[in-house]
């Protein structure tokens, strides 16, 4: 089997589970999505060989029903955006709790996705620190998934599209985003804010989309079908 890990100090590692689809291998039960473990592998390569994997006792329960779907949705942006062995322990540490939260507090899920996709566009560097830009009343940001923020005075002098090539992002957007960037909490208060929300999560799918070449994710459209298909039954 080829097992991919997402690992706290080499992010991103490919392995080869020799002999794993057996039905005398100990891997047999431990090679599933979103189990924690404790892994031994070779170091050379792209390709690494699994020497060993083994039930790590801090791994919660497990996702089951929409959440499970939710949790593939994840690992496939991990799989589209993360870049193999690069040293990723807080988004090891954000992928840990938003699967922990998607358990214990489903009805909230909203909030975890967006805090999650919040936290990988900041570890591949596309969505900036907000802290760091200050605007005023009048004026905004526009921020491009290529080519970072220009001011106002800045995207004038460029043959761009805005809503195409920029999202503007306006002074009470700027300090939304400034809050959810040093706050976790803060995530809970736009989540009441139904203008707010909208206008965050805009701008999330805006940046995941020029990762994603505005591919469709596998994850994504099942779970569109499904609904879908939930819909047309209680009709």
């Amino acid at each position: 089997m080829i097992v991919e890990f997402l690992t706290e100090n080499e992010g991103r590692v490919s392995t080869v589970a020799k002999g794993a689809r057996r039905r005398t291998s100990s891997l047999r039960g431990l090679l599933v999505p979103f189990n924690r473990l404790l892994i031994r592998y070779s170091k050379k390569g792209e390709l690494r060989s699994l020497m060993s994997a083994e039930w790590d006792e801090k791994g919660e329960k497990q996702l089951a029903g929409k959440q499970l779907f939710l949790g593939f949705y994840i690992n496939e942006l991990i799989l589209k955006i993360v870049q193999k062995s690069e040293s990723c322990k807080m988004l090891f540490s954000d992928y840990e709790s938003t699967l922990k939260n998607l358990v214990s507090f489903p009805e909230m899920q909203e909030v975890h996705l967006r805090r999650f996709e919040f936290a990988i566009l900041k570890k591949i560097g596309v969505m900036p620190d907000f802290s760091e830009h200050k605007i005023t009343s009048n004026s905004s940001l526009y921020l491009s998934p290529e080519q970072g923020v220009f001011y106002e005075e800045d995207i004038n002098n460029l043959n761009l599209n805005v809503g195409n090539d920029f999202f503007r992002i306006e002074p009470m957007l700027l300090q939304v985003l400034t809050t959810l960037n040093s706050e976790t909490y803060g995530w809970n208060k736009v989540f009441q804010n139904k203008k707010y929300w909208l206008n965050v999560k805009s701008l999330l799918r805006f940046l995941l989309n020029g990762q994603l070449n505005s591919v469709e994710l596998r994850s994504r459209r099942i779970m569109k079908e499904i609904n879908q298909f939930s819909r047309e039954i209680s009709k």
